[in-house]
């Protein structure tokens, strides 16, 4: 009789954790959020501003980037969509290692790759990291590995 109710018992209770498990795991975090960018670095002038839409979760992020450019006085539309793939890097710090980069350009999009990764992710270490931070579920904050550039909230 133990057996009969133990087992199905034990069954459930690893069917609930199994599931638990990964529905956390793969959780996704969306939001959309407007950005503003000036950085005046020794003599190059940065200024950017548009619209931003990520879309996280634990391997993949997803950013869409419409708005735009002004580098030392050179005006530039960047509107792209980058499927980053990551891993954790230093975890305490929030940074992930980017492992693959893939990047779709629309027709409008007159900035060349090395700007406009310089203004998501930062230069110079050939290993490229990006910094990630969840804050109250409702916040993520990423950018460069030295400082998070942006912040969007869920709605």
């Amino acid at each position: 009789m133990f057996k009969r109710i133990a087992m199905p018992t034990v069954f459930v209770i690893i069917i609930l954790i199994v599931s638990t498990a990964l529905y956390a795991r793969h959780s996704t975090f969306s939001c959309i959020s407007q950005f503003s960018i000036v950085r005046n670095i020794n003599t190059v002038n940065t200024r950017s501003e548009g619209l931003v839409f990520v879309d996280l979760n634990d391997e993949d992020l997803l950013i869409n980037i419409d708005g735009l450019l002004t580098k030392n006085n050179k005006k530039y539309i960047i509107s792209r969509t980058l499927k980053v793939k990551y891993k954790t890097y230093n975890e305490r710090a929030n940074l992930y290692k980017i492992l693959h980069v893939r990047t779709t350009r629309d027709d409008s999009d007159n900035v060349n790759d090395e700007i406009a990764n310089d203004l998501l992710f930062g230069e110079g270490t050939n290993e490229k990291l990006i910094f990630i931070k969840k804050v109250n579920g409702d916040v993520i904050l990423f950018g460069n590995h030295t400082f998070p550039q942006y912040g969007c909230k869920r709605r």
